[in-house]
């Protein structure tokens, strides 16, 4: 008896699964990225099986700025990144090879346990928008000028926003795994790519001053500050996660180097120099009254204009 109770439980389940079912990707609201989603049933409806079995043939139905999964075993076995409405092929299980496969391990099973745990994922690829670029505080730099002789530290602080998407869902999926009901949201993420934001932007202002640009003159490079920013997160982020910057905009560059360069050339106009910059050793610049802060910066002045430090 209990072989046939198995028998007939393992039937009766199995072809409880086998009805096309249908799975509706609604829209995701604000900053969630990805949420499971489960197959549109009714009262009247045949297809309230398992759940967690989709049938071969079912229908998943995709809206525009979505991509839907679907991950069997914990493996995601197909992507459907197109608007519209997609065929779900399960060559693997489908047919009488598939069908006598599913028995035999619902029998295995006592009729209990399906063969394969299969679940939908609606992923947003739409760009996100609105995520703040600021460096945290005032971004360290030392200006160094063979030509004239500057060798001094500044400082700049920078901000703005930059948008990004998911390119690549597969990927995503690997990355964040499965989410309960609740869906995964942007703010799970927000905290380390902002950091890593952060990170890149030092990167990029190092390699411009570095080359020669004055602090005061970042904002005329803004264009090449995004395209190194973007260089050094970039493959990383679509790497470890299928996320690709979208758009990276800088809307503030503050500086005080204007300052300290225009203090640096009024010193040596007082020590009568045909030059803009000298070295501290200078004779006449020492006579000119010029000294310099611990933070690096020269003046004139009892105060220093970088850090506040006063003329010991």
């Amino acid at each position: 008896m209990g072989i046939i109770r198995a028998a007939a439980g393992s039937i009766d389940g199995m072809y409880q699964d086998i009805w096309r079912e249908f799975f509706y990707c609604p829209s995701l609201e604000g900053d969630t990225l990805m949420m499971r989603i489960h197959k549109t049933t009714s009262e009247n409806s045949g297809n309230n099986g398992n759940d967690d079995v989709i049938s071969n043939k079912s229908v998943i139905a995709v809206n525009d700025g979505q991509a839907a999964i679907v991950v069997s075993q914990g493996k995601v076995i197909s992507v459907f990144e197109e608007p519209g409405e997609h065929i779900f092929e399960d060559s693997e299980h489908s047919g009488l090879k598939g069908i006598a496969r599913d028995f035999g391990r619902r029998f295995t099973f006592a009729g209990d346990a399906p063969p394969i745990t299969s679940r939908v994922y609606v992923i947003n690829t739409k760009e996100i928008m609105g995520k703040t670029l600021e460096s945290e505080g005032p971004i360290p730099i030392h200006i160094k000028d063979p030509k004239t002789g500057l060798s001094i530290d500044s400082s700049a602080c920078i901000s703005g926003t930059y948008s990004y998407k998911i390119t690549d869902p597969a990927r995503f999926y690997k990355f964040a795994g499965s989410v309960g009901e609740r869906g995964w949201n942007n703010r799970y993420l927000s905290s380390q790519m902002d950091s890593e934001m952060k990170t890149a932007l030092q990167y990029a202002v190092y390699k411009l001053t570095n080359s020669g640009v004055r602090p005061s003159g970042l904002p005329a490079f803004t264009e090449k500050l995004s395209e190194l920013i973007k260089e050094n997160v970039s493959d990383k982020w679509h790497t470890n996660r299928g996320i690709e910057i979208v758009s990276l905009a800088i809307s503030a560059i503050t500086s005080n180097d204007i300052g300290l360069v225009q203090d640096v050339q009024y010193a040596a106009t007082l020590a009568g120099k045909s030059y803009d910059f000298f070295e501290i050793t200078d004779e006449a610049a020492i006579k000119a009254g010029v000294w310099r802060c611990v933070c690096g910066a020269y003046t004139i002045e009892n105060v220093c204009p970088l850090c506040g430090h006063a003329k010991i």
